[in-house]
């Protein structure tokens, strides 16, 4: 759009925080704050990203997703959020063994299956999840055919970026509200189930609002890496809080030393964990540039009391193969003017 009507970043500006007005009036007729749904919208470093796997050849209904929900939809906690989203294990041309080779990878059978085409199986894909919430719904889908199992898409893997790129968000389940998007045309005031899976039978509300809006604000992004063409994401996530929205892949990444020793200190479990108990300040910049440079940025938020805007970026360290990666939030304040992220803190 912006490139199409040649609009300034100050026209981008005024454009996204109109969006993010209209989203925020239209929730709150509807009884819910945007501020609410923030657990069901970003990454959290604790909790988990599971991919339910079905295998639609077990199941025989044509409307295999009502099928699959008919079952899950009970076993939804009523006072978690969280964004689900589905779609397809698609196949790409050319790529038949790599995508199932992502696929043996990382899910975990249940059951023997026989991988005859990517295409065979649905995905369903949950955010926000608790160690306790994966074991209810994995226990819960055992004894249903359509299931074969789950992927832990905590951490990045081949099988996270796949899906990064095939599936659709579906709702935002808010406690016991169900958001979903409805027809451009329709007006916002009325509240419909336009999926059509039982939540309503299952003790959910569902509500509704423009797709145009659902689509632009209310939709989770799967973590990966930064694919040539979608550079802009972080230049539109800085212009919806600044008119000076400036590439950020060449700013200074700069740690101040009482901030590392502080870290060290008294977030040595953290550090320890990740394996950087005895970190440089420069081995722990490189570190955060890598990922400004190949990831997502989010939580953007205003400070106005000391004018400053920050966002959050993940860290996935590999610390030693016994642990495993460990997975910390750190929190970066935007300075523009220097060229400069500074690290506010790390945990």
């Amino acid at each position: 759009m912006q490139d199409y009507f040649k609009l300034s970043p100050e026209h981008m500006f005024q454009e996204i925080q109109r969006l993010r007005q209209s989203v925020e009036d239209v929730l709150s007729i509807k009884g819910i704050s945007y501020d609410a749904l923030k657990s069901a919208l970003v990454p959290d470093r604790q909790r988990r990203e599971i991919a339910f796997v079905f295998d639609t050849l077990e199941i025989e209904s044509d409307w295999y997703g009502n099928d699959v929900f008919k079952h899950l939809i009970p076993l939804l906690e009523k006072e978690s959020s969280h964004s689900i989203l589905v779609g397809d294990y698609l196949d790409r041309p050319g790529q038949i063994e790599e995508v199932f080779e992502a696929f043996e990878e990382s899910v975990l059978l249940n059951r023997n299956v026989e991988f005859q085409h990517p295409t065979q199986f649905y995905i369903v894909y949950i955010n926000n999840l608790s160690d306790a919430m994966v074991e209810k719904i994995d226990e819960g889908l055992s004894e249903y055919k359509g299931y074969v199992g789950l992927a832990d898409m905590t951490y990045s893997s081949r099988f996270k970026v796949y899906l990064s790129t095939m599936l659709v968000n579906l709702c935002v389940k808010h406690k016991k509200i169900i958001l979903q998007g409805h027809e451009p045309d329709r007006d916002n005031s009325e509240n419909v189930n336009m999926i059509g899976y039982p939540f309503e039978e299952n003790g959910f509300k569902c509500c509704s609002l423009s797709d145009d809006l659902m689509g632009v604000l209310l939709s989770y992004k799967i973590e990966r890496p930064v694919f040539s063409g979608f550079e802009s994401d972080t230049h539109f996530s800085l212009n919806s809080l600044t008119v000076n929205p400036l590439p950020i892949d060449n700013f200074e990444i700069k740690i101040d030393d009482a901030k590392l020793d502080y870290l060290k200190r008294e977030k040595a479990g953290s550090m320890s964990r990740a394996g950087l108990a005895s970190v440089e300040n420069s081995e722990l910049a490189a570190i955060i540039r890598a990922k400004v440079n190949s990831s997502y940025i989010y939580n953007l938020s205003y400070n106005k009391d000391y004018n400053v805007i920050k966002f959050n970026i993940i860290l996935e360290i590999g610390a030693d193969q016994d642990s495993g990666s460990t997975r910390l939030l750190a929190s970066l304040a935007y300075q523009p003017s220097e060229k400069v992220l500074r690290l506010i803190t790390l945990y």
